[in-house]
């Protein structure tokens, strides 16, 4: 696929290996909302082989890419796993979590933010339009956006903790999003409180 970048065409090669059809819409999964302009999703796994951008890319850009998280190891760092779709992770790693306080959903493993504690930052290559996940936090949480040049242009905000069985009036696994045109950069900040992500999904 060709996706533009400041004004220049870049070419963005994509391994197809890591591609699988989930089989879902935009957000077709159980207890989740609804689909995106009707297409199908693609579920994006880690390559660690290192050939990253050097490999052909998918004849159709998926409306939404949901990175397969139980494809990483448990307490792995993450970094660039996933970086034949353009993302690199920072402080971030991958956990299956013991405490019942953060229930996942999807599945076992999730994105924690650490070695500092309730920070996970993303960076993309090429822009996206969209980004969420289903965010638990010991403390409220935001998610922010950003362009090229560094500015903010949008922002989602979890306005309590949401700890499993903390009375808390927000369920566990609540959906955070961003929408806006030319994403270049993202963080979920939980001011120093435990954060972990889960069904982390974004699209062109």
């Amino acid at each position: 696929m060709q996706l533009l970048s400041k004004g220049e065409r870049k070419g963005f090669m994509v391994d197809a290996k890591s591609l699988q059809s989930d089989g879902f819409g935009e957000f077709d999964l159980p207890g989740r909302s609804t689909d995106l302009n009707g297409k199908t999703a693609c579920v994006a796994t880690p390559d660690r082989s290192g050939g990253g951008l050097d490999v052909r890319s998918p004849a159709v850009v998926p409306a939404r890419v949901r990175l397969a998280l139980e494809e990483l190891k448990c307490f792995e760092v993450v970094e660039s796993q996933f970086g034949h779709w353009g993302l690199t992770f920072t402080n971030t790693v991958a956990i299956q979590p013991s405490n019942p306080a953060f229930a996942t959903a999807a599945g076992r493993t999730v994105l924690m933010g650490a070695p500092k504690s309730g920070l996970i930052e993303v960076a993309f290559a090429h822009p996206v339009r969209y980004v969420s996940g289903f965010v638990t936090s010991s403390r409220r949480t935001v998610l922010s956006a950003w362009d090229f040049e560094g500015n903010q242009i949008a922002q989602d905000e979890m306005h309590a903790p949401n700890l499993a069985n903390s009375n808390s009036p927000i369920a566990p696994n609540a959906k955070m999003c961003v929408t806006a045109p030319n994403i270049y950069r993202i963080t979920f900040y939980a001011f120093d409180g435990q954060l972990v992500v889960d069904d982390f999904s974004f699209g062109f």
